[in-house]
């Protein structure tokens, strides 16, 4: 008994291409515009058409040729449009000042002796002494 093998497909995402360089989905959105100019046609007069079809013309070939960052434009504006379209919620961390702790608690101030008796201090002020070059003691 042998082991079967089997051959993998390397390049599943490349597209198939049917006209020269373009791609069956290529050819279908640049037949939008022209789908586009001709209902226009027949409906409105022919410097409408002008009009109208030229940027349904640009937004079609954008959407068709172009890629940045190297996924398909529609990919990346569906991308952009849910990120746009969810709430936004920036937090705002306060950063914390640099104290300055004294040899002598007798040079300390009032709000850093309450600190040091609400048990604030302990890790806080070990932290800023090394930050200030202040030494610190611990009593």
């Amino acid at each position: 008994m042998g082991v079967k093998q089997f051959q993998v497909p390397q390049f599943i995402d490349v597209e198939d291409r049917i006209l020269g360089p373009i791609t069956m989905r290529q050819f279908f959105i640049m037949l939008i515009p022209f789908g586009t100019g001709i209902l226009l046609y027949f409906l409105f007069k022919f410097w409408v058409v002008i009009i109208v079809t030229i940027p349904v013309i640009i937004g079609s070939a954008v959407f068709a040729f172009y890629r940045p960052y190297g996924m398909k434009f529609s990919r990346f504006f569906s991308s952009f449009l849910s990120y746009m379209m969810k709430p936004h919620m920036y937090l705002w961390k306060r950063e914390e000042q640099a104290r300055v702790v004294f040899e002598n608690p007798a040079e300390a101030s009032p709000h850093q002796e309450k600190e040091k008796i609400m048990g604030k201090s302990s890790l806080k002020t070990k932290k800023s002494s090394v930050e200030t070059g202040s030494v610190y003691h611990e009593n």
